[in-house]
């Protein structure tokens, strides 16, 4: 079975799409992304804002006291980015996370 370096190149849902291993690990990768506290709650704060900042997210978690510094917010946001729950969009050197239609996800879950 395929592992996650065999699908890092892969840029699109329709690229995992196209094999049954591909389509299995972002099944994984996205329910891993979903299920975990930390990303979920990182889901609702983008959700209700549709768009944000890095840095306003970042002063968002960690008052909550979700996360401890700026490296665990970017290693959630990759997983997250990766599992097309979010995307990443760079303005005028600032960078701001949207969600996503798959993102979106959070609001039926409890």
């Amino acid at each position: 079975m395929p592992d996650e370096f065999d699908f890092k190149n892969y840029e699109s849902m329709e690229e995992y799409g196209k094999t049954v291993e591909g389509t299995k690990y972002l099944h994984s990768l996205y329910l891993k992304a979903v299920n975990h506290p930390t990303r979920r709650e990182i889901l609702n704060i983008v959700n209700k804002a549709k768009k944000i900042s890095k840095k306003e997210l970042l002063k968002a978690l960690l008052d909550k006291n979700l996360i401890n510094d700026e490296s665990s917010l970017n290693y959630n946001m990759d997983y997250l980015v990766k599992a097309f729950c979010v995307k990443e969009i760079e303005e005028d050197n600032i960078i701001y996370f949207e969600i996503t239609q798959s993102g979106q996800v959070v609001e039926y879950l409890g």
